[in-house]
């Protein structure tokens, strides 16, 4: 009897170079606008930025990337198989953003300390990364009550508040710049101009850091600057930032972290089904604890910035790409992140260069996630994707109140006079005498779940399932109650009004329920039972 051969499953195709430079650069230039921000608008000083948090970072990215390599290659030998196409990750565009500029940089305008402002968005990710591990094991309790469509739409929601609107807003200092390189890459995205060898986004990079140089963004001195940061950064545990009050302070942002997991969680899943159109099934419960794994290790060693699995696995799988793509990525990550080359990167590439691929993923984020729900179900992704944006434009009104506290103070003490502005706190109710609604406090607190909440009622009422409604409005009450929405902290009695509101309305809805019982007009019809089950 002949022996079976071995299967030999490839560590190169031709598809891997494609693979490699789309997914670094996708996460790449989350670390470059990251690194800008701390070192300066936060003034966090090299060592700690590189030396620490980036190191971290690219240790995190190296276990997820090379985790999804080793994964893909099991799978292969197992099924005897060797066209897998490994998933591809990175660091989570959404919610980067969001740890960036609705942790980070509100923790340290209101402390003026980058190094507590680190230590909260760790314990963020901290329990970002517990979530996933927790999630890993109820997937299908949630997805089961909690529909796709209100997870999609906040999903989208962020997308547009933290990688578009903010990637356009920082984008436009220098619009010489970044006009250009974004519709250079649309030009080829959503014209479908192919390229020959390099891709569209390599090349939009390219032509918007020539513009950069030309036009005098970008200074040879910085670059010179730069190298005196290259070494070797050994990223270390960093256990002695965890605990205490930065823990106390990060479960006030509970709400957001709790929403933005989830969100996550649906675009790992979404980003798993993609591959099982494509014939490689990944199993979503290895998945989901083998990144909550990979976050808590990463924000033991000081990496404050969520990772994930990304869409995208069918462009590559088109691409020809293998199992090795992924863990080449991984080491691309690693190397430029311990070495200090990073540094070089950042400031040889224009940020405004950067960002239009961010751009590009909230496009594309919003398309497809629209393009996979019924069209009954538009009203509650619409409402599902603005409510985030309240978030990111509170957000926004707090650090220019904060800056304006900063401009007076420096004011005072330009004419001798000793005032402490420390104490200065300005609040919604002080907004809204300046005609800034209370609402945007209300919406912008919470907004994540906020979204997949509301969205969740609309869906109900759409699908005439009044019980179900009614429990949605049950738990919105709790979520109102212990101040996971609509309020500063999380406490119990955090905002007794809202609580209320959701109860009337659980209680209209329960009537309604039992009602239609005897009432065909408030029953489902067919229509609404097939599209429900689609």
């Amino acid at each position: 009897m002949p022996e079976e051969k071995k299967l030999n499953i490839p560590w190169f195709k031709r598809g891997d170079v494609d693979a490699v430079i789309g997914v670094f650069f996708d996460g790449f230039s989350k670390i470059i606008v990251g690194i800008g921000v701390l070192t300066g608008v936060m003034g966090m000083s090299q060592d700690i930025v590189f030396g620490k948090i980036v190191s971290a970072i690219g240790l995190s990215a190296f276990l997820l990337l090379a985790f999804n390599t080793f994964y893909a290659r099991h799978l292969g030998k197992k099924l005897n198989r060797d066209d897998l196409t490994a998933l591809p990750a990175g660091i989570a565009a959404g919610s980067f953003f969001a740890w960036l500029y609705a942790i980070f940089m509100p923790v340290f305008f209101e402390t003026n300390d980058a190094i507590f402002a680190w230590k909260v968005t760790l314990h963020a990710n901290l329990l970002y990364g517990m979530m996933f591990v927790a999630c890993g094991f109820i997937i299908k309790f949630l997805m089961k009550h909690i529909p796709m469509e209100a997870m999609l739409g906040s999903v989208v929601g962020g997308s547009i508040a933290y990688l578009l609107m903010t990637s356009m807003a920082d984008g436009f200092a220098h619009p010489q710049i970044q006009i250009p390189a974004l519709f250079l890459l649309l030009f080829f995205q959503f014209g479908k101009i192919k390229t020959k060898k390099l891709s569209p986004a390599l090349i939009a990079v390219l032509v918007g850091t020539i513009i950069g140089w030309a036009t005098g963004v970008m200074h040879v001195s910085d670059l010179t600057s730069a190298v005196q940061n290259i070494g070797f950064y050994v990223p270390l545990p960093q256990l002695g930032l965890l605990g205490g009050k930065a823990m106390s302070h990060a479960l006030t942002y509970l709400p957001l972290i709790i929403a933005y997991a989830f969100s996550d969680v649906t675009a790992l899943l979404q980003g798993v089904e993609q591959a099982e159109k494509g014939g490689d099934h990944y199993e979503e419960r290895v998945c989901l604890i083998a990144t909550g794994c990979v976050n808590i290790i990463g924000s033991l060693f000081g990496n404050p910035f969520p990772l994930n699995e990304y869409w995208g696995h069918p462009a590559w799988k088109k691409a020809k790409a293998g199992t090795a793509y992924s863990l080449y990525t991984g080491v691309i990550y690693l190397a430029l992140c311990m070495s200090g080359l990073v540094a070089i990167a950042t400031s040889a590439i224009p940020a405004a260069a950067t960002l239009i691929l961010l751009i590009f993923v909230a496009i594309s984020t919003g398309t497809q996630s629209y393009s996979t729900v019924n069209k009954k179900y538009y009203p509650a992704m619409i409402i599902a994707t603005a409510i985030p944006i309240f978030e990111l434009m509170y957000s926004k009104i707090l650090n220019g109140s904060s800056a304006a506290t900063s401009a007076i103070a420096a004011a005072l003490k330009g004419e001798g006079i000793k005032f402490a502005v420390d104490g200065v706190k300005v609040t919604s109710d002080h907004l809204a005498s300046a005609g800034v609604s209370q609402g945007y406090f209300f919406l912008g607190k919470g907004s994540m779940m906020i979204a997949i909440v509301y969205s969740c009622i609309l869906i109900f009422i759409i699908d005439r399932k009044w019980l179900n409604t009614a429990v949605a409005f049950i738990v919105a009450a709790f979520c109102a109650f212990v101040g996971l929405v609509h309020s500063e902290s999380v406490k119990i009695n955090a905002n007794p009004q809202f609580a209320i509101i959701y109860v009337i309305m659980a209680v209209f809805f329960l009537i309604v329920y039992f009602v239609s019982k005897n009432n065909k007009e408030l029953q489902p019809t067919e229509e609404h039972i097939v599209c429900s089950d689609e």
